[in-house]
């Protein structure tokens, strides 16, 4: 019985002679047409530097995670679209995160007519004192 050759597992040093492994797009086949491969988008996100500081201003902000309903995430995504196609100045990005901080000022700035047990109390609680007053 033959022994079975040992195994070489992958590991830092290549073998003798070959190159290490590089990650390469393929070309995409759709039926008779061959499509080229997307060149690279950079990962780092557009951001807008503080005036004062020189520091993006996304670093200046603490990250909070907040879950939304399936109906808020679509509905914000698209006032986010809208609200960047239809301003002047270009200076700052809007994004998701932009009216979500919005939304939590206005939220603070009517703390104090904040009051009930449950999300559609509390909701309620601000929202029919600001639509019944023209704020909002």
């Amino acid at each position: 019985m033959n022994p079975r050759p040992q195994r070489q597992r992958p590991g830092k040093s290549s073998p003798v002679g070959r190159s290490p492994l590089k990650p390469e797009p393929e070309q995409i086949k759709v039926g008779n047409h061959v499509a080229e491969p997307a060149p690279a988008q950079s990962q780092t996100p557009e951001v807008t530097e503080s005036a004062s500081s020189g520091v993006p201003k996304y670093r200046t902000l603490v990250r909070k995670e907040a879950r939304v309903r399936a109906d808020q995430a679509d509905a914000l995504a698209q006032l986010t679209r809208r609200r960047s196609r239809d301003r002047t100045d270009h200076t700052e990005r809007i994004t998701d995160n932009t009216l979500i901080r919005v939304a939590v000022d206005l939220l603070l700035a009517h703390a104090d007519q904040l009051h009930g047990n449950t999300e559609d109390e509390l909701r309620e609680s601000v929202t029919h004192r600001l639509t019944d007053s023209g704020s909002l």
